[in-house]
């Protein structure tokens, strides 16, 4: 077995230098002392310590440059994570101020929610009061229409069988349309045989109710009775028929003058011309207009 030769350590100084001059010169120096196996052998090993060397230059300079790429990523990370905590701390100061606020936000709606169903509870109340007395106003406008109904309804039994009277309901009142020619003379003035029985007719409902107030609302055409001597107007003439009727109605048939009221509206409201005989004839008309004591209207406290 042969012995490994002994190894020959050099000055650092002369083993990284790699210059030939001085490796010829190193050689040629060690050649006169040292075997030319051992030489070469350290040689070998020279170069292969040489390689080594390099290798762990190489691989220091990676890392110290990898350490130095670390160490900027490091840093970069610190400065990120330095930021993400001012966020954070930012965050968590808005939370809690949004927090207060949304208490503060909170007790204040559950104020105005209590002050908004006060409201809402006073204006149902109200509203409830409102429709209570519309319907009493519905209520009290049906019952009067069905009062003026049962009116109209009474008068047309009690003239049924009369010519000449027609009867509507106007308003709040209903109206007894008497045709001239079936309740006064030619004249216009004195009441004919048929008129007495139509008042006849028109006393018996009346003192049957009187809690019933009329007007008696005479017209005439625009021209006075022929040979008249005593009638300034045609105002004086209607005020005349109106009376005349008021005043039999008192004597002939005791019925209350304060349940009558004669009106008296002349030539100033015709319902056609006065052009014609047929025209005037029809102009001169009595209306014996119903005022029934209807139920009042509710009126809103």
């Amino acid at each position: 077995m042969n012995k490994r030769p002994k190894q020959v350590y050099y000055p650092k100084q002369l083993r990284m230098r790699k210059g030939l001059p001085l490796l010829i010169l190193t050689i040629a120096g060690m050649s006169a002392c040292v075997k030319p196996k051992i030489y070469k052998a350290e040689v070998r090993t020279r170069e292969l310590g040489e390689a080594r060397e390099s290798v762990f230059v190489k691989e220091l300079q990676d890392r110290k440059a990898e350490t130095a790429k670390l160490t900027e990523t490091v840093g970069a990370l610190n400065r990120t994570i330095g930021n993400q905590e001012t966020m954070l701390a930012d965050l968590r100061t808005e939370l809690s101020s949004r927090t207060q606020q949304m208490g503060e936000s909170s007790s204040k709606l559950i104020s105005e929610k209590i002050a908004l169903e006060k409201e809402l509870a006073a204006t149902k109340a109200q509203l409830d009061n409102r429709s209570a007395i519309v319907q009493k106003v519905r209520n009290a406008q049906n019952e009067r229409k069905l009062q003026l109904d049962n009116l109209k309804n009474n008068l047309t039994k009690v003239f049924e069988k009369s010519e000449g009277v027609a009867i509507s309901m106007e308003g709040e009142t209903v109206v007894v349309n008497f045709n001239d020619k079936y309740l006064f003379d030619l004249a216009g003035i004195n009441v004919n045989a048929n008129g007495k029985i139509l008042l006849s007719n028109l006393a018996g409902y009346l003192s049957n109710h009187p809690d019933i107030d009329v007007d008696i609302v005479a017209f005439t055409d625009n021209a006075l009775p022929k040979d008249n001597k005593i009638l300034k107007d045609t105002w004086e003439w209607s005020l005349l028929r109106a009376t005349t009727l008021v005043r039999l109605l008192i004597r002939d048939y005791n019925i209350n003058a304060n349940q009558m009221t004669p009106v008296g509206k002349g030539e100033f409201y015709p319902i056609t011309s006065n052009e014609t005989p047929e025209g005037r004839q029809k102009n001169r008309r009595t209306l014996i207009v119903f005022r029934p004591e209807l139920l009042k209207i509710p009126t809103a406290e």
